[in-house]
């Protein structure tokens, strides 16, 4: 394993962390640019909002199925090649759709069908990269790189989701045509990594079958209380927030307001995590985790008391961006303690214990958020996913063990 860094200056002077950076953004933004103009694609094809809701839905259904397994597997093999072939895999299959929509020839059961298989190599091996960073970057530093990446993930999400938008209106097909470019710039760029396979007990592992590397990771995350919160917590908060996302923008197709204009709303709680990005990158080796994530999640409440109860839609929009900026805290504090404490080589595993649970709630958003708009309406939609959110900060404030968390200088000595 690399030596950790003891500066987050020299971030910027190891060549693997900018190949890694390179890989991991361009991912991310042929990822980010293709999502809206798929919800968009879909209900050109089929005239259904329903349709096009299902079509995210199952497209996330096979990210995140796939992505329960992709962990363990992305431990025990070569993670540089996984990045080299998931990368591969998005060139070949977006292009496709691209391609076969430019000659018209695009069906909605061929859109189904490649933007699924896309989405679950995604899940399998996408989660190369995030396990891949714990090797290039040490315990102390590990928050504020992934406070980094959260405002790279930030800032690529508020300019993919109207560029997407004003590609689309451009030509339906220029999303999916640059979604293919980038990922064959993360397959170029994976390239400049070392070996990725980071298993410090390679001998031991090769004696374990995949079944018990499988179940190791599940097993290392059910035995930790804060783990066990954390996750519980977030996967209802992920499916509130993420079902008030969905239900803005289908409602906002349903009404065919312009695609750029929708891009532009999904934009601005971009904004907002950007600028708590900006805050995390600040205070993540300072600040005590715990108390902060706690004040995170009930800013978020506040943010979102006025969603529910109003109706008007500057409102909603306002809110919305507003509920953007604890998100970076979260996630390069609480998150980041998790990652720092895990072992290296299970980072995989670990990834999903952490990420799958939520990441499966929130892909039955998109459809329940097309079906509850059609029967009950918009302001009754929002209140339904708003009430788990509600649900997940009360886990969150009433938990002693999520509190007492300590600041990273503390990390190496405090117990997860």
């Amino acid at each position: 394993m690399m030596a950790e860094s003891t500066r987050s200056e020299s971030f910027w002077k190891n060549p693997e962390y900018l190949s890694w950076f390179t890989a991991d953004t361009a991912s991310a933004v042929g990822l980010s640019i293709k999502t809206l103009s798929l919800s968009l694609l879909g209900y050109s094809v089929s005239g259904s909002l329903v349709s096009a809701g299902w079509l995210g839905t199952l497209s996330l259904v096979a990210q995140q199925g796939l992505s329960i397994f992709g962990g363990t597997y992305i431990d025990r093999h070569d993670r540089k090649r996984l990045i080299a072939f998931n990368a591969l895999a998005g060139f070949v299959l977006w292009g496709t759709i691209a391609i076969l929509g430019l000659v018209n020839h695009l069906s909605f059961t061929v859109l189904i069908v490649l933007s699924v298989i896309a989405s679950a190599i995604n899940g399998f091996l996408g989660g190369a990269t995030d396990a891949m960073l714990r090797s290039i970057i040490g315990v102390r530093n590990y928050p504020k790189a992934r406070s980094i990446n959260e405002g790279r993930d930030s800032t690529v999400n508020m300019a993919g989701s109207p560029l997407s938008g004003f590609l689309y209106s451009l030509h339906p097909m220029l999303p999916f045509f640059t979604a293919s470019f980038m990922y064959a710039i993360a397959g170029i760029a994976a390239f400049g990594l070392k070996t990725g396979n980071q298993q410090i007990e390679k001998t031991q592992s090769d004696r374990k079958s995949y079944g018990q590397d499988f179940l190791s990771g599940w097993k290392w995350s059910l035995k930790r209380k804060t783990v066990v919160l954390s996750v519980s917590a977030a996967s209802l908060a992920s499916f509130g927030i993420n079902g008030i996302q969905y239900a803005i923008q289908l409602d906002l197709t349903g009404k065919r307001v312009n695609s750029t204009y929708i891009g532009l709303v999904g934009a601005g709680i971009c904004l907002g995590m950007i600028a708590g990005s900006l805050i995390a990158n600040k205070i993540s080796n300072t600040a005590p985790v715990g108390k902060s994530v706690c004040l995170a999640f009930a800013c978020i409440s506040l943010f979102m008391i006025p969603m529910v109860v109003s109706g008007n839609q500057l409102v909603i929009i306002t809110c919305n961006s507003l509920i953007g900026i604890p998100f970076p805290i979260i996630n390069s504090l609480l998150v980041g303690f998790i990652f720092a404490k895990a072992p290296n080589q299970m980072q995989g595993r670990i990834g999903v214990t952490l990420t799958a649970p939520s990441q499966m709630a929130a892909a039955f958003c998109s459809a329940i958020a097309g079906t509850l708009l059609t029967a009950i309406g918009f302001r009754a939609t929002v209140m339904v996913f708003s009430s788990t959110f509600f649900l997940g900060t009360l886990m969150i404030l009433t938990s002693r063990s999520i509190r007492q968390i300590p600041s990273s200088a503390h990390w190496e000595e405090a117990v997860l």
